[in-house]
């Protein structure tokens, strides 16, 4: 009987199989590391791309926080300018201020005078309550000021009138005028004529009626 040793032949096919093993476990580690690489330079570019962009939003955002902060000094600068305008405005109004309200009250008492107020307006007030308008036909000449006193647009007014409803229709007169805030009367009483009452046929004795009324006024 032939025998035949096949000892070496599978010796031989074990390290073949060996070796293809150890190839394909290198190829399979190289084929991962190259995978890997791949995705470590695509994550290395988005990044890069990603810094780029913070960048550019960091400049973004200095540019931004840069206008912001001479757009405050710009608002700063208008709001002293403001300021002092108003400042410039009170001044003026407290030095031409009382004597438009002065020439108020002297067209309220001229021939054909009548508060300063918008047509509108006044039409807007009768129309609600007729009893607020004055009276066209009244005669100014019955209603004289004495005293004219103002602090911070606070007035203080006496004089007379030939008549309770002569210093009402005045009074009437004040409250519609632009000029004035509010007027109240504060106090009347009967007393002879303290000046001459011309083309009015008082006589000496013939009392009148003196009062004394205080508002608030404003400055157009």
């Amino acid at each position: 009987m032939i025998r035949i040793n096949l000892l070496p032949i599978k010796q031989e096919r074990k390290k073949e199989a060996l070796r293809n093993q150890l190839i394909i476990g290198f190829l399979v580690v190289a084929v991962e590391v190259l995978i890997l690489f791949i995705m470590f330079m695509g994550i290395s570019d988005d990044i890069k791309a990603q810094k780029n962009e913070n960048g550019s939003l960091d400049a973004q955002i200095k540019r931004i926080e840069s206008s912001m902060a001479e757009h405050k000094e710009i608002l700063k600068e208008i709001d002293e300018y403001i300021k002092r305008q108003e400042a410039i405005d009170a001044l003026v109004a407290a030095r031409t201020g009382p004597v438009n309200v002065m020439l108020e009250i002297s067209r309220i008492l001229s021939r054909s005078g009548k508060p300063t107020i918008h047509n509108d307006r006044y039409q807007a007030l009768i129309k609600e309550n007729p009893i607020r308008g004055y009276d066209e036909d009244w005669d100014f000449r019955r209603v004289w000021i004495n005293t004219f006193r103002e602090k911070d647009r606070n007035v203080t007014i006496t004089g007379q009138g030939v008549s309770h409803e002569d210093v009402a229709e005045f009074l009437r007169r004040l409250n519609l005028s632009d000029f004035f805030v509010s007027s109240e009367l504060v106090s009347t009483s009967l007393a002879v004529p303290k000046v001459k009452t011309s083309g009015l046929e008082l006589k000496n004795m013939d009392k009148v009626v003196s009062f004394s009324l205080i508002g608030s006024v404003k400055y157009k």
